[in-house]
């Protein structure tokens, strides 16, 4: 195939993508970012698909390819111009094709825009906040954009349950041969306690004290196995905490009330950046997704509850997930909190008063290691947070 066949093929297989890609635009920028181009949707982008030619272009664009439709940058806009494409109104329409035309024609787009308007964010004001440490598509140092909140570099490790260890086999292999033998040979007597007709064997005197030892051992080195088979079995509970309710709040009434604890508890413990920890941030998923964590290597964006992050790396530092009753479950536990693992961010469960040893349970048969249980409970006051030792 000649270079010329090879290029023309190029363009068209880059044609058909671009035009697959519009099909599912996740979220566009619409007509109130012309000419007022404020970039705190840029800094609250997790992957930095939003971009703009400073001096030339009047607005921003979003990149629909690299877009993982988190819904960050939306609430992030002051002048309220991203939408999800579902919801740009017929007046705005043309901005669907004009954000993904961008990326592959800029001219194209710019005219579709017209030249009536000035761009508010010129290249000097991009050179000077270069010069003064920034990045260019940021205001600076201080404002930096969180764009690597990669986890880890592979999806989360499967849960493996541990099994017998080779201490803990030989142990109690030693254990059986001796309470056998004990059982079978007793021995010819060997000690007869005055006054108590008892008679102890040669071999019961021998193997005893072994056989004792070595359940001792086993018992020692399957510890953390045992555990966890505790751990997975259902708690016995007093009869009153047993008793079903009547009734159960809907799903929307129970996400309100979860998101005004979420933001509390945010607020008292959270409050960063503050005059001990100016490089970190705090980023609230509820109600709405503020920022997403994507695990390299994963299929799903992860949105905890609570995430703090350092800046200007953007690595996670904090993780916090708050249960309300309904939502405090084993599936709930393998299914997210197994996720919200990382190596060096804590993981805060916040769980209501009175389950914090359930959580515990839930936790240690999902294989959480690094989990630190806190109860919260609802006061007229506000919400009061108990850390469990």
């Amino acid at each position: 195939m000649s270079r010329i066949a090879r290029s023309e093929r190029s363009a068209v297989e880059r044609r058909a993508r671009i035009v697959e890609v519009r099909a599912r635009m996740p979220f566009i920028i619409t007509s109130p970012c012309v000419g007022t181009q404020d970039r705190a949707c840029v800094e609250a982008c997790p992957v930095d698909c939003i971009h703009f030619e400073a001096g030339v272009d009047a607005m921003l664009y979003i990149n629909p390819i690299d877009c993982i439709d988190c819904g960050a940058c939306q609430p992030a806009c002051p002048v309220s111009a991203i939408f999800p494409e579902a919801e740009v109104t017929a007046a705005e329409q043309k901005f669907i094709n004009i954000n993904s035309l961008w990326f592959e024609d800029p001219a194209a787009a710019r005219a579709q825009i017209g030249s009536d308007v000035a761009p508010a964010v010129t290249a000097e004001m991009v050179a000077a906040e270069t010069a003064a440490g920034g990045d260019g598509d940021a205001a600076g140092d201080a404002e930096l954009p969180y764009r690597q909140v990669a986890a880890s570099d592979a999806p989360p490790a499967v849960v493996h349950r541990p099994g017998p260890s080779p201490v803990g086999f030989v142990s109690l292999t030693i254990f059986a041969l001796s309470f056998f033998a004990m059982v079978m040979a007793p021995g010819p007597s060997w000690i007869e306690p005055q006054g108590t007709g008892l008679k102890i064997g040669a071999t019961v005197l021998l193997l005893g004290p072994i056989a004792t030892i070595s359940m001792l051992i086993f018992i020692i080195s399957q510890w953390s196995a045992l555990s966890i088979s505790a751990a997975a079995s259902p708690r016995n509970s007093a009869t009153w905490r047993a008793q079903g309710i009547a009734w159960r709040r809907s799903e929307e009434s129970r996400r309100s009330d979860l998101a005004g604890i979420v933001n509390t508890i945010a607020a008292d413990r959270f409050a960063y950046p503050n005059a001990e920890n100016p490089e970190l941030r705090t980023y609230v998923n509820l109600p709405e997704p503020q920022m997403a964590v994507e695990v390299q290597g994963g299929v799903d964006k992860l949105l905890p509850d609570i995430l703090v992050l350092d800046r200007p790396g953007g690595r996670p530092k904090l993780v916090a997930q708050v249960e309300s009753r309904e939502t405090l479950s084993r599936e709930q536990a393998e299914y997210v909190w197994s996720q919200l693992q990382f190596d060096d961010a804590p993981l805060l469960l916040y769980v209501p008063a009175g389950l914090a040893a359930q959580a515990k349970d839930y936790a240690r048969a999902a294989g959480i290691r690094n989990a630190r249980i806190r109860t919260w409970r609802r006061y007229p006051q506000g919400v009061r947070v108990r850390e469990i030792r």
